[in-house]
């Protein structure tokens, strides 16, 4: 383990960390934030060699073009190909259901990406402890999402630096046991919605802990971010 020179966390040494070479010494870096912040701050730009994964990717290879292609693709052929204009009419019923819920997800997600700095999100949500998991729960707990908007903040807190099993457990626990449906169904079932919520937060904590156990083991991949 090596420390960040800008904010001071300790990070992993290897292949696909972010670092820089400079005078023929290598630094490492929590985020490319740190790593841009470095450079001015030392007023490094000639000599400098970045590791490839600093590099950005072509907007034509990148994960959301290629998606959003492939959407566009499947409209076409249904609209076009009347044994499969059923499956454009779903299609399009289904955006007509999850499109606000989408784009709310993807506002919250930006603000995130644009206030929350990417040190925060790593100090609160990617050490290997329990605790981890339950500061995960807590703010799914708060975040007023459906399961469709809440992909898109996750998203967001993976990038920022979030462990995987404190994702997870964001997510189990957010369309679930959220603030907004917690007081939906109280006012639907009374006390016993107490159960409802107490069960999701239960699933969420078992998911979030069996996940920070496989973690440990090193048997899913670690957060490259």
């Amino acid at each position: 383990m090596v420390v960040d020179p800008v904010c001071g966390m300790h990070v992993e040494e290897g292949e696909d960390a972010i670092k820089i070479t400079h005078k023929g010494e290598k630094h490492y870096f929590c985020s490319k934030h740190c790593l841009h912040k470095y450079l001015e701050q030392k007023n490094i730009k000639a000599d400098v060699k970045l590791c490839e994964s600093c590099v950005g990717v072509p907007w034509y290879k990148q994960k959301i073009t290629l998606a959003s292609a492939f959407t566009v693709l499947i409209l076409l052929v249904s609209f076009y190909v009347p044994a499969l204009n059923p499956l454009y009419e779903k299609i399009i019923q289904y955006f007509e259901i999850i499109w606000w819920a989408v784009l709310l997800g993807l506002f919250i997600g930006g603000l995130i990406d644009y206030f929350v700095p990417r040190e925060y999100i790593s100090h609160v949500l990617s050490k290997p402890e329990k605790k981890t998991v339950f500061k995960a729960i807590f703010l799914g707990f708060l975040m007023s999402a459906c399961s469709h908007g809440i992909l898109a903040i996750s998203i967001q807190l993976y990038k920022k630096g979030a462990s995987i099993p404190a994702v997870i457990a964001f997510l189990m626990a957010s369309p679930w046991a959220n603030m907004t449906y917690t007081l939906l169904l109280f006012s639907l079932f009374g006390y016993k919605a107490l159960l409802i919520i107490f069960s999701a937060i239960v699933i969420a904590l078992v998911t979030g802990l069996t996940y920070q156990i496989l973690d440990t083991k090193k048997l899913i991949e670690d957060n490259p971010h």
